[in-house]
């Protein structure tokens, strides 16, 4: 997946992270990579990830 791809998710899961930094949008960590793939499968949604923060 592309940078241009990943940036909704990117928005969606690692704007409210201490680590993550505008820069480094082409490294993906675990959590990241699992909250995508759940979303994608539909076994968790948006209104879910935002209901976190």
């Amino acid at each position: 997946m592309t940078k241009k791809e990943n940036k909704p998710y990117v928005a969606l899961i690692c704007a409210h992270c201490e680590f993550f930094k505008e820069d480094d949008v082409e490294l993906e960590c675990a959590a990241f990579k699992v909250l995508k793939s759940m979303l994608e499968k539909g076994r968790i949604s948006e209104e879910e990830i935002k209901d976190v923060f």
